[in-house]
């Protein structure tokens, strides 16, 4: 066994040190350090999930792409959070742990096109509170719970502990990444070969905290996944698009090719759609696309998205340009601010993987606890206070959106924006 996991780490250590030569060069940045892709080697010798097959040693998620490349490429790119006050306050539900929110979670039933789920299901999780602690207990209580035993929507629910709402404190989201995972997939974009780049982060609460006559509060919920997405294109060895999911929606921006002179730096970009002052985003969301974006450019030159996180609700914005409102009856009611005025910081590497890998592959135990769930991230299920055309309740994960990339395949049916 030690001699079997020493050939496996030459094998991602060779993988990785081709790294400077193939297409996943970016060509606007400076050369990559050679001893983070050994370590990253290490990194996924160490946690990879389950037994190693030795022929899948340098692509053990099967999607055609070297896993240290996918860790590579989240890492490099990985992004700038802008945090956002309201009336003066931080946010007050920080990023939280997704497995952390598991092992103190029960598993219970959403009611069909109703209010409210059941009570803990019967067998599931420890006795006495009925966490799923193990969180393991989520796929071995119901085999029904996981897409890759039933891949589709389904209604189950994970009623959240209120006491964790908050997450963790800034100074440990800052020095841990917390709650963030990644996931790499092949692409096209404008006809070439891609990679497409995938964070997804994690708020065990989202607070919209809008209230109407006195009813409220629309909008919130249990759970919150949150998502930019980048394009590397495999041609011209630089990312080219970027994807902010905001409120369902996406608002993209073409990344021209530019080599700033500054490290360490913040840079705004214009697009061809420029407009300091876009009008309403639910009236006219095609106004913010292509408008503008900013990048941090750190010590070796990557480029790393900037994201203004609204307040509360955690949307990723582009900039503090912009607004959105909507109608509640005669009133039009404003959205929490994005404003980015809060704690701000570049996520950070960290020791843990974050590529998730693939559903069918997970590449660690966090992905597959994550990957797998087919219900939701929540126990918020209500027709009150309807708002945005629709019932409030809590998201699904991120294998269950609809800009989640499965290869070779579309979206699973019934997939959210």
């Amino acid at each position: 066994m030690v001699r079997f996991r020493y050939l496996l780490f030459l094998a991602l250590a060779s993988c990785a040190a081709t790294l400077e030569t193939n297409d996943a060069v970016d060509e606007e940045a400076d050369a990559e350090d050679p001893g983070q892709a050994d370590a990253i080697a290490v990194m996924i010798q160490d946690q990879a999930d389950g037994p190693v097959v030795a022929e899948k040693s340098v692509d053990l998620d099967g999607d055609g792409i070297p896993d240290t490349v996918e860790e590579m490429l989240l890492r490099r790119y990985r992004p700038y959070y802008r945090f956002s006050k309201q009336d003066g306050d931080d946010e007050q539900y920080r990023p939280a742990d997704p497995i952390a929110q598991l092992t103190n979670a029960q598993l219970r039933i959403a009611a069909k096109g109703g209010d409210g789920t059941s009570d803990p299901i019967a067998g599931c999780g420890r006795a006495g509170d009925h966490h799923l602690d193990p969180p393991d207990a989520l796929y071995t209580c119901r085999t029904d719970t996981s897409l890759v035993t039933s891949p589709h929507k389904s209604n189950y629910a994970l009623n959240l502990e209120n006491a964790r709402y908050h997450g963790v404190s800034f100074a440990e989201a800052q020095a841990n990444a917390t709650g963030l995972y990644g996931h790499v997939a092949p692409a096209t974009i404008n006809g070439h070969s891609a990679y497409k780049i995938e964070y997804w982060q994690f708020f065990a609460f989202n607070n919209q905290d809008i209230s109407v006559l006195g009813m409220g509060s629309f909008g919130d919920h249990e759970g919150d996944w949150t998502s930019v997405q980048l394009w590397f294109d495999r041609e011209l060895h630089r990312l080219v698009e970027a994807r902010y999911l905001v409120h369902a929606k996406a608002i993209t921006f073409t990344i021209p090719s530019l080599t700033p002179s500054c490290r360490n730096c913040t840079i705004n970009v214009k697009g061809p759609n420029y407009d300091p002052d876009p009008p309403n985003f639910f009236d006219k969301p095609e106004a913010y696309s292509d408008n503008q974006a900013q990048f941090f450019i750190d010590d070796q030159h990557f480029k790393h998205v900037v994201v203004y996180i609204e307040n509360g609700a955690h949307e990723f914005w582009p900039g503090p340009w912009g607004h959105a409102h909507v109608n509640v009856g005669p009133l039009d009611v404003d959205l929490n601010p994005h404003n980015g005025s809060g704690p701000s910081y570049l996520v950070p590497e960290t020791t843990r993987l974050y590529n998730m890998g693939e559903v069918e592959h997970p590449l660690t135990r966090a992905g597959r606890l994550i990957m797998w769930f087919n219900g939701f991230w929540g126990s918020t299920n209500t027709k009150e206070l309807v708002v945005f055309g629709k019932q409030r309740r809590s998201p699904v994960g991120p294998a269950l959106h609809c800009s989640w990339t499965w290869p070779g395949r579309g979206p699973l049916p019934g997939c959210e924006h």
